[in-house]
């Protein structure tokens, strides 16, 4: 029996894992604060750090997105595409 699509979007979803819209409203928070011309040096680089981790959440959940990735045969049924 083939796994649905919304069951593996469901695994991709762990409890302590945002998704792909929370990250990006993340990173841009980030943006945000490193734009402050208060910010010192010291926290700019905190904030460069915790945006590329949030960037390399994104690419793995992207990653993952196109692996699994189905495409409909002629006769109904979904294989992985390639």
């Amino acid at each position: 029996m083939e796994e649905k699509a919304e069951d593996r979007v469901e695994e991709m979803k762990g409890a302590e894992s945002p998704g792909l819209e929370e990250l990006f409203l993340e990173i841009e928070d980030i943006i945000t604060k490193m734009e402050d011309r208060e910010v010192s040096l010291e926290q700019s680089f905190l904030l460069y750090e915790a945006g590329m981790k949030k960037l390399k959440q994104c690419n793995e959940k992207i990653d993952y997105v196109e692996k699994k990735m189905l495409a409909l045969n002629s006769d109904g049924t979904t294989s992985e595409f390639e």
